[in-house]
C-alpha cells in the first residue's frame, strides 16, 4: 500500500454583504455594552458614580479594542500572521508627502458637509451663527480621546474595514461593490455624528483604494492618523483659521476651496496608487 500525505486546507467563506454590515452591527453593539450596563446600574441601583467623568473616556476606549478583537478573533479566517499585520516593512517613505496632500485635500472637501445644518440654516434664512471652536485646555479624558484618534482608530479600523472587511469582500465580488461596502459600513459606525457621515463614506473610498493598489495597510493607517491628528491640531489651534472660514459666509471662495479639495485630493490619490514602487503582500 501507498501512503498518500495530504495538505488539503478547508476553504474559508467570502463575506457576503449581509455578513458584512452583521459584522459592523456587532462591533457597535460590543462597544456600547459596557456604557449600557454602566447606565443600567446607575439608574436601578444606588450605585453613585458620576456618568461623566473622564476616565470613562479611557472605558469606552477599551472597549471598542475589545469590539474589534473579538471579531477578528472569531471571524477573520484563515487567522493573519499578526507579527506582520501592520506591513511594515518596505515602506516607501517618499509616498508620505502624498498622504499629506490628500489629508489636506480631504479637509476642504468634508467641510461642507461638517457645516451642513449651518448652511441649511443660512440659505434658509441667511441667518449665519459662528460655530464656537474656542479650545478649552487639555485635560484627562482629551488625553484619552486623543489616545484613541491616534493610535486605536488609524490601526484597528483600518485593519478591520480595509484589511479584513474590504479584503474578504473582495474575494465574492468586484472591486467597485466591495470598496463601496466597506466604506459603507466605516460610515455607519459614525452615526453619532451625522454630519460626518459623508466624509467617512469618502475617507473610507480613498483608503480602501490606497490599500487595494498598494497592498499596504500601512499607507491606510497612516493617513487615517494624519487625518485625526489634524483634526486634533484642528481644534486646539485652529480657531483663527475658523474664524477666517466663517466669515467667507459660505462664499464663492468657500466653495473654491471645496473644488481646490477635490482636486489635490485626487491628485494625491493618483501619485500613491500609481507610484512605481515594488510592494509586498
Amino acid at each position: 500500500s501507498r501512503t498518500v500525505s495530504c495538505n488539503y486546507k478547508k476553504p474559508t467563506r467570502p463575506l457576503n454583504i449581509l455578513k458584512a454590515f452583521s459584522l459592523t452591527f456587532l462591533s457597535i453593539v460590543v462597544y456600547y455594552i459596557p456604557q449600557a450596563i454602566l447606565v443600567f446600574l446607575v439608574k436601578k441601583t444606588d450605585w453613585n458614580i458620576d456618568l461623566f467623568n473622564p476616565n470613562l473616556e479611557l472605558l469606552w476606549s477599551l472597549s471598542s479594542v475589545i469590539a474589534y478583537l473579538l471579531v477578528f478573533y472569531l471571524f477573520w479566517r484563515p487567522k493573519p500572521h499578526y507579527s506582520n499585520i501592520l506591513d511594515i516593512n518596505g515602506i516607501d517613505f517618499k509616498l508620505f508627502p502624498y498622504l499629506l496632500i490628500i489629508a489636506i485635500g480631504y479637509g476642504f472637501v468634508g467641510q461642507p458637509f461638517w457645516d451642513y445644518n449651518r448652511l441649511m440654516d443660512y440659505f434658509q434664512s441667511s441667518n449665519f451663527e459662528p460655530s464656537p471652536r474656542a479650545f478649552h485646555g487639555f485635560f484627562l479624558e482629551y488625553a484619552y480621546r486623543c489616545i484613541k484618534m491616534l493610535i486605536i482608530a488609524p490601526i484597528f479600523e483600518e485593519l478591520f474595514f480595509r484589511k479584513f472587511l474590504f479584503s474578504k469582500l473582495l474575494e465574492k465580488y468586484k472591486f467597485n461593490i466591495a470598496i463601496i461596502i466597506s466604506s459603507l459600513c466605516f460610515s455607519a459606525i459614525h452615526f453619532e455624528t451625522p454630519s460626518n457621515l459623508i466624509p467617512s463614506l469618502i475617507f473610507g473610498l480613498i483608503s480602501a483604494l490606497i490599500y487595494f493598489k498598494t497592498k499596504k495597510i500601512s499607507y491606510s493607517i497612516c493617513l487615517h492618523f494624519i487625518i485625526n491628528l489634524s483634526t486634533i491640531l484642528s481644534n486646539t489651534h485652529g480657531e483663527t483659521y475658523y474664524g477666517w472660514l466663517d466669515g467667507l459666509k459660505y462664499d464663492l471662495v468657500y466653495w473654491a476651496l471645496f473644488v481646490f479639495g477635490i482636486l489635490i485630493t485626487v491628485l494625491g490619490v493618483k501619485k500613491i496608487t500609481t507610484a512605481n514602487n515594488t510592494y509586498n503582500s
